[in-house]
């Protein structure tokens, strides 16, 4: 063998070596094909369970209002540029939408569409914009507590999902925005 076959035969002996032993110091536990299917589709297409009226007008109430601040969050980027704290605080609202999204899901309830995409309009200055976020997020924290926890009190993982996404409000992004302002 040449050098060059030395080391292809060197480096896929390496991999190999490396596979086997990350294979043996983490095994994976998964079921077999058949019950990992049913598994799978038991996850997603059965809801948890039944939710009232009031406790679903309270998650569409507030995936709404998150779609409100992404898009407003948008049109300040789209304007002004990458310029924080929008640019930090946009990824945050994504994931508050995941996290809704994620309750929707667990209880079969349809995802509603975001109507406020494309439709929010950036103010004329920056230290207007900073001033929406701080209006916005004092409001958001708002309606977390005054409205939409009380709404699904007899549901504990909504109710978390609810007071994570109220303190992400009043504690990280209002001081964010009062600092921008």
């Amino acid at each position: 063998m040449n050098n060059n076959a030395w080391i292809i035969a060197g480096g896929a002996t390496a991999v190999i070596l490396t596979v086997g032993l990350f294979a043996r110091q983490f095994p994976t536990q998964s079921l077999p094909p058949a019950e990992e299917t049913r598994a799978e589709q038991t996850r997603v297409t059965q809801p948890t369970g039944e939710l009232s009226e009031s406790a679903i007008t309270a998650l569409k109430t507030a995936i709404d209002d998150e779609y409100h601040a992404l898009s407003t969050y948008q049109a300040v980027i789209e304007k002004f540029g990458t310029v924080r704290p929008f640019s930090m605080i946009i990824g945050a609202e994504e994931q508050h939408i995941a996290s809704l999204k994620a309750i929707f899901d667990k209880y079969g309830i349809e995802i509603p569409a975001n109507t406020w995409d494309g439709k929010a309009v950036a103010p004329a200055t920056l230290q207007e914009a900073c001033q929406i976020g701080v209006d916005a997020e004092i409001a958001n924290a708002d309606l977390y507590r005054s409205q939409l926890l009380p709404a699904v009190s007899e549901y504990p993982d909504i109710t978390s999902v609810f007071e994570n996404l109220m303190n992400a409000s009043q504690d990280k992004h209002l001081p964010a925005f009062e600092r921008c302002n």
